[in-house]
């Protein structure tokens, strides 16, 4: 990895730890969540809650890096991540993520397309 993606490898490193306080440490006040097809989530305090209410279904989640795209302050990882969820059962699926940092270094927009529905498919 060159050292102008090592902030998304960081990142994800940092997401599958499932960590909230340190997952919400990458984002800006004005931080833009989209994940699939779902209404947009804005704002530090309401994406916190929506990471909240999905971790609770999770105990563990990994990001296998296929495909890392960065330029400047915006970058673009394709990944096959695994899931597992509270009743042990693990599910792997395809998943690309689109996130643009600020200015300061925060990222103000984490666009996250999936199909989430085999997660919590029996």
């Amino acid at each position: 990895m060159d050292a102008e993606g090592q902030w998304m490898t960081d990142f994800f490193r940092d997401a599958d730890k499932l960590d909230l306080p340190l997952l919400m440490s990458w984002f800006a006040q004005d931080i833009d969540l989209r994940i699939a097809n779902m209404p947009p989530v804005i704002g530090w305090s309401a994406v916190e809650k929506s990471f909240a209410d999905f971790w609770a279904n999770l105990s563990g989640m990994s990001h296998r890096a296929e495909e890392l795209v960065v330029k400047g302050d915006n970058g673009a990882q394709m990944s096959i991540v695994t899931y597992t969820r509270k009743d042990g059962k693990t599910v792997s699926m395809p998943v690309a993520s689109h996130i643009r940092r600020n200015a300061s270094g925060k990222f103000d927009r984490l666009w996250i397309y999936i199909d989430i529905n085999p997660l919590f498919a029996e």
